[in-house]
């Protein structure tokens, strides 16, 4: 499901300042991980500070519980799940960088241990499955740090869109890394809601009727720091979005690294605003393939994690 706002300058100015003085982020601090990584941004609140919002667009994830269909092929299309380009950029290399939010322990650990598939990834069989789609080589997608962030949290369930603007906001700025060459995961804990503040869909686990997808990635036009490319990673262990234990990695972390591939190999093929690879039903690379389950040995781990569609083989898979 593609959906996109143009929010005009002087309806949607979004006060750092304000949100920032009465809800201030901790300090980031360096992650932790059986992997090395950078320190992560420095955090801070910057009083009298501002931007706004000029644009976003997103791509949601719906729930792994059945397939969706809501495209019609053109006639004598053969493969009507292939993707077809629509013109849009593709990411050829970039730097990934995860903020974890409301940790307790401060880093990667909520969420298992992504960081060393994210490490191993570069270079990897299945990153290789990406160069049909952007001509790049798979050691492109590298992983780079992550961020410790403390953020309140709305009667102590939810983060709505303008709570994760200005999280991925000051990281980025922070960073001081941005546009087509950086992609940032927000981690979200259990027990943390997230929705669309003008659509009735969300990730609420302890609200079923509004419950609508696992997670999704989108890119955001800042005023000030300009394109910031993004994913909402909320916490994937819960039926609908659930996957199963492996050999060597653990169930929390299969969960989280399954969704964690489809929202980056989708960010990287279609980040937006224009359309990317995109097919006729409706789905980009990861939405096809999210209802299967398939081993993947990265390093000397082995994950549980959906495949990706590849047009070589007109069907789900794990490699070039």
């Amino acid at each position: 499901m593609h959906l996109q706002r143009v929010l005009f300058a002087a309806a949607i100015a979004v006060l750092c300042a304000c949100s920032v003085n009465n809800a201030p982020f901790a300090p980031a601090g360096t992650s932790s991980s059986s992997s090395p990584t950078m320190p992560g941004a420095a955090v801070n609140a910057r009083a009298g500070s501002s931007y706004k919002i000029l644009a976003f667009h997103y791509h949601v994830m719906p729930l792994r519980t059945a397939p969706h269909r809501n495209g019609v092929a053109p006639n004598g299309l053969i493969y009507p799940l292939d993707l077809v380009n629509f013109g849009g950029p593709v990411i050829k290399a970039e730097v990934t960088h995860n903020i974890y939010v409301n940790c307790p322990a401060k880093n990667q650990s909520c969420w298992g241990a992504p960081e060393p598939f994210e490490t191993k990834l570069a270079g990897s069989s299945f990153a290789a499955l990406l160069k049909q789609y952007t001509g790049a080589n798979p050691s492109a997608y590298t992983f780079g740090e992550g961020t410790n962030v403390t953020y309140p949290v709305h009667a102590g369930t939810a983060l709505y869109e303008n709570d994760l603007f200005q999280i991925v906001h000051q990281v980025a700025a922070s960073l001081n890394k941005t546009g087509y060459t950086n992609i940032y995961h927000l981690f979200l804990t259990k027990g943390t809601d997230t929705c669309f503040d003008f659509y009735s869909i969300c990730y609420s686990p302890d609200n079923p009727p509004t419950m609508g997808f696992c997670a999704y990635h989108g890119i955001v036009k800042f005023s000030d720091i300009g394109d910031v490319i993004y994913s909402v990673e909320p916490y994937q262990d819960i039926p609908g979005c659930l996957t199963v234990k492996s050999k060597g990695a653990s169930e929390l972390t299969n969960s989280t690294i399954s969704t964690l591939a489809h929202e980056t190999f989708e960010a990287i093929t279609d980040p937006g605003p224009k359309l990317a690879w995109y097919n006729f039903q409706g789905g980009e690379i990861g939405d096809e393939c999210e209802f299967s389950v398939t081993s993947v040995t990265l390093g000397s781990t082995v994950y549980n994690t959906q495949p990706m569609y590849s047009n070589k083989y007109h069907a789900c898979a794990t490699g070039p």
